[in-house]
């Protein structure tokens, strides 16, 4: 019944409505890691180390259908519809926390005793998102024109990790703190309780929103974007431990008794994640460009010059904290890469965005 309601609906849209029509896939990977190089973060802390307090990694990819919306000689806008995938992982901690982790990792003895205090969140799963862009519109002044874009995306997330972490560690050996803990995750991965079981989790749903302006002149091109700006996920039956894991007290102990204090249980969860915030502003003359970037404490400023060839726009950016990358970009591909080394391995930021499209 609901496909035939569907086809129905995609019928007589389709039979009033005159429109462009485009299909696209979009594949984008934006990671920092700033204590340990992106593939220690997930593998081990053995290589360099410098202090740092998070590490981040958003990953998406997306097949869409989009149609710009003519009735009657009027332009009503864009919608598109797309089908993703979506890996999300942002994890943030004191400094002293890495201290105590890499001592921890290496064997290591602490120099003085560390603040423990760490969050963790960590989703994957299917997506399906619906946006709509509207026609070109004015404000104040003819010679500047203005689109709005608003974005629902719909999730299915199946593996989940939010987790807090707060307390002391006692040197000189990384072996002693006091530390409280809630967890909440489909599949225990801390090393403190092996024994923990083991839950059935089913998968949750999660909806999030996405908002954007441009502004365009005969001279200049703006635009902001605010992702996420409300994020909600939540598991039926996900896994939940609260507990008080002390292995020496001394001050600034936050248990009562040493050992592993507290209880696991399968509730309801319920989760969000921080927002997102990019700005752009371009000089179309010169074809410079001003990048920012925002996700709670991750932050990045950076700077681009473009030129345009026979084979398309060509570009070359710079952002801090350390990028260095290039891009490539014509009407239907466009090729984005750039990172803070040459050897891979080593990376701490990396940024991939690979698309193509086909309009008709």
């Amino acid at each position: 019944m609901r496909f035939v309601s569907f086809s129905l609906l995609v019928y007589f849209y389709c039979a009033c409505v005159y429109s462009e029509n485009e299909i696209d896939a979009r594949f984008s990977v934006l990671a920092t890691s700033e204590p340990v190089p992106i593939e220690d973060m997930a593998t081990g802390w053995d290589g360099d180390y410098q202090s740092g307090e998070l590490a981040y990694a958003n990953l998406t990819w997306d097949i869409g259908f989009a149609k710009s919306i003519e009735i009657g000689g009027d332009d009503f806008g864009k919608a598109r519809i797309s089908r993703g995938y979506r890996i999300y992982y942002y994890l943030k901690f004191d400094k002293e926390t890495a201290d105590y982790y890499r001592a921890q990792e290496q064997g290591l003895d602490l120099v003085g005793n560390k603040t423990l205090d760490l969050e963790v969140k960590h989703f994957e799963g299917p997506s399906i998102s619906l946006s709509y862009t509207t026609p070109d519109f004015r404000i104040y002044s003819d010679k500047i024109k203005y689109t709005f874009q608003l974005t629902n995306h719909l999730y299915q997330p199946g593996h989940l990790q939010f987790g807090k972490v707060k307390g002391i560690a006692f040197s000189p050996t990384a072996d002693d703190f006091s530390a409280t803990l809630e967890y909440h995750y489909d599949q225990f991965k801390l090393p403190w309780l092996e024994d923990e079981q083991s839950y059935e989790v089913d998968k949750g749903i999660g909806y999030s929103f996405d908002a954007a302006l441009t502004a365009e002149s005969e001279s200049w091109f703006g635009a902001i974007e605010a992702s996420d700006l409300y994020a909600h996920f939540s598991w039926r039956n996900a896994g939940v431990t609260v507990a008080c894991l002390q292995t020496s007290a001394g001050t600034g102990a936050v248990c009562e008794n040493s050992g592993g204090n507290g209880r696991s249980d399968q509730k309801e969860v319920v989760e969000s994640i921080p927002m997102s915030y990019s700005g752009l502003l371009r000089n179309k003359e010169f074809d410079i460009s001003l990048h920012a970037y925002q996700h709670d404490r991750y932050n990045r400023l950076g700077i681009e010059k473009g030129q345009q060839t026979a084979l398309g726009r060509f570009a070359l950016f710079l952002y801090h904290p350390r990028l260095v990358g290039a891009s490539w970009q014509t009407d239907y591909v466009n090729f984005q890469f750039g990172a803070d080394t040459l050897e891979f391995s080593q990376a701490r930021n990396i940024q991939f965005n690979m698309g193509v499209n086909w309009h008709w």
